[in-house]
């Protein structure tokens, strides 16, 4: 019976402490949004994105996306572009340092003219997230789409839309 007491005692605390940590990563923010310079937005973007933290050191990011871009002629361009790009990536790390890895794509929309652009990628990336919310987070990050072309490495293949395959965003947790 004493036995029997102490291992209930035992497994009580021990689900106590679980239940303490659980608690304390489910603080960290679950949302950040974000300005970004190049990578798959164009050459300046809005980012919503909504985290989905698995544990302290691991989390799925969901980013969705508003941005601006143009024709490679930078001097005189002839055609300007809506991007909404849409990412799913997996962040791991240690504490505020989380490495990333994802898909994402982006479909480009030409203003005023009934064209569009759609590019996939992988993303490789890292960036500070913040475990407290309101603090600044940063990400840079790389995105290579399939139809990059490699001898300009600036702009798509059969296109002349510019796209920076290095993007860096700042931004807010909340």
């Amino acid at each position: 019976m004493k036995s029997q007491s102490m291992l209930i005692i035992f497994l009580t605390l021990s689900l106590n402490l679980f239940s303490q940590d659980v608690k304390f990563f489910n603080q960290r923010p679950d949302r950040n949004f974000s300005i970004g310079l190049g990578g798959d937005g164009g050459v300046i973007s809005l980012h919503h994105e909504t985290l989905k933290v698995i544990s302290y050191n691991l989390m799925i990011a969901t980013e969705m996306g508003l941005g601006a871009t143009q024709d490679f002629s930078i001097s005189e361009p002839n055609h300007y572009y809506l991007s909404l790009p849409f990412n799913l990536s997996v962040c791991f790390g240690k504490r505020v340092h989380l490495f990333e890895a994802g898909i994402g794509s982006t479909i480009h929309l030409r203003i005023n003219d009934p064209f569009y652009e759609f590019c996939v990628y992988p993303i490789i990336g890292y960036r500070i997230q913040p475990v407290k919310s309101n603090k600044m987070m940063f990400k840079l990050y790389t995105s290579i789409p399939y139809n990059l072309n490699f001898d300009s490495y600036i702009k798509l293949k059969n296109s002349d839309l510019y796209f920076l395959p290095i993007g860096i965003s700042i931004g807010k947790s909340f």
